[in-house]
């Protein structure tokens, strides 16, 4: 595993926590929009990309 993929994974699981609170208060609470639903859908891609790299280092 890489040394520098824990602040990568704290990013990704923030990101997806963002993406996931937001999507349901937009759903649920508030109506923002369709653009306030792509930004946090963005956010969630963005966050579960990041884990992916994150979890799937260079392993030996």
């Amino acid at each position: 595993m890489r040394k520098d993929s824990g602040a990568l994974r704290s990013i990704g699981f923030l990101l997806v926590l963002v993406g996931t609170l937001g999507l349901l208060a937009n759903e649920f609470i508030f109506d923002w929009g369709t653009t306030a639903t792509i930004v946090f859908a963005a956010f969630n891609v963005i966050g579960l990309v990041g884990l992916w790299f994150s979890f799937s280092g260079h392993r030996r």
